[in-house]
């Protein structure tokens, strides 16, 4: 019999369970401390979650997940690896990944990894009092994603298609928890012509949240562009669908920029505001946390807060969208929102141009000259920064391609 221990931390290789929520800390040398190859079961979720430096400096790459899963199965029992995206799971079966932990959770319970009984979890979850209904259905499922994967995947396919019936009948009620439209019949149509059920998820959430930024044509164009790389990419590699891929996420984001409006319109997003409502103690204050431009500007380094009173005025804003670029934009005349506007042109200028020369030999470089966006983060002076040396990259990528 084992004499308990005089910490409530475990020692080296004393795990039996790997519970993995973040895949990067897993795979951490810290992380790995109380792994064991014999004893150590791994249970996880394989989101990616970039760490705070890499956010501040786009020369540190996220490792690919497979490495980091491959790197985490030599420390622990291949054999006994639970992995699942529960971000992306729990998104397309409730609109939100605020659940994704406690769908872990789930998982790690069917696996037989986590020795509580399920219906106390579930106690706990009720006395808990947060998302209560959300919570428990994520833990439902995340035991499904164990017992019947493709029960799962059914029920995401199954949730998107609904969101984008949805579109199409007046007064129908949307799927899932996110505020942002569902994707129109038409869009939801032609990201399914593509014929990659793996990529389709993210692609219908790229063209619901460009719908939310701006308006259908902004992701009619989006798309447009994607569908075009695709044949491209599908000529020269008829499995392939890295560079479309690739594309989809970089030019997403570089057409929805951060300016005022769409700040306005995440600010007051019914997730977002109900997340901070359900975690805030009864009777707490919901404020905002601001840093605008304008005051950063004037020499203010510290955020404002903004409370409820507000939002009135946050909506109407949120509402100004329209105005974006337009002479009537008041915030349209920066040298930021300017460059912001110019960048989506110059990425796609750049994407036909690579498809114009596109072959086997230099599809490798394509897709890396595709994800060249990423180096484009932050925020005023950083961001300025960043595109400097984005463009500097990317006039050099170019030069193989004609």
């Amino acid at each position: 019999r084992t004499e308990p221990t005089a910490t409530n931390r475990l020692g080296e290789a004393q795990a039996d369970l790997l519970l993995a929520f973040d895949q990067l800390v897993a795979a951490s040398d810290k992380g790995l401390l109380t792994a064991d190859r014999q004893r150590t079961t791994v249970v996880g979720s394989s989101t990616p979650v970039p760490t705070g430096a890499m956010i501040a400096h786009p020369e540190i790459a996220l490792p690919a997940v497979d490495d980091l899963s491959a790197r985490i199965a030599e420390a622990t029992r291949s054999e006994h690896q639970y992995w699942a995206d529960a971000q992306a799971v729990t998104i397309d079966l409730f609109g939100s990944a605020t659940t994704a932990n406690v769908f872990v959770v789930g998982m790690a319970v069917q696996a037989g990894c986590l020795p509580i009984d399920p219906a106390r979890i579930a106690e706990a979850i009720r006395l808990n009092g947060v998302a209560v209904e959300a919570n428990l259905a994520a833990f439902g499922w995340g035991r499904v994603q164990v017992a019947d994967p493709a029960a799962v995947e059914a029920a995401r396919a199954a949730a998107q298609g609904a969101s984008a019936q949805s579109a199409a009948t007046p007064g129908a009620p949307s799927v899932g928890t996110t505020s942002a439209p569902p994707v129109p019949l038409a869009l939801a149509s032609a990201i399914d012509a593509l014929g990659d059920a793996t990529l389709a998820p993210a692609l219908r959430r790229y063209a619901a949240e460009l719908v939310a930024w701006g308006d259908e044509s902004i992701a009619e164009g989006w798309l447009d562009v994607v569908t075009r790389v695709a044949a491209a990419e599908r000529a020269v590699d008829p499995t392939g669908m890295a560079l479309t891929a690739t594309v989809a996420a970089n030019l997403f984001k570089l057409t929805a920029y951060k300016d005022e409006y769409e700040v306005a319109r995440l600010m007051t997003d019914p997730d977002g505001t109900a997340v901070a409502h359900e975690v805030a103690p009864s009777g707490a204050r919901v404020a905002w946390k601001l840093h605008p431009p304008m005051l950063a500007a004037l020499g203010m380094s510290d955020k404002i807060s903004v409370g409820a009173w507000a939002e009135p005025a946050v909506r109407m804003l949120a509402k100004g969208k329209r105005l974006r670029g337009t002479p009537a934009d008041p915030f349209g005349r920066t040298e930021m929102r300017r460059l912001e506007r110019e960048l989506p042109g110059e990425y796609v200028a750049a994407i036909d141009r690579v498809l114009r020369h596109l072959d086997t030999d230099n599809l490798a470089a394509a897709v890396a000259l595709a994800d060249l966006p990423d180096i484009v983060r932050g925020y005023e002076d950083l961001k300025l920064r960043r595109v400097a040396e984005y463009r500097e990259r990317l006039a050099e990528a170019l030069t193989p391609f004609g």
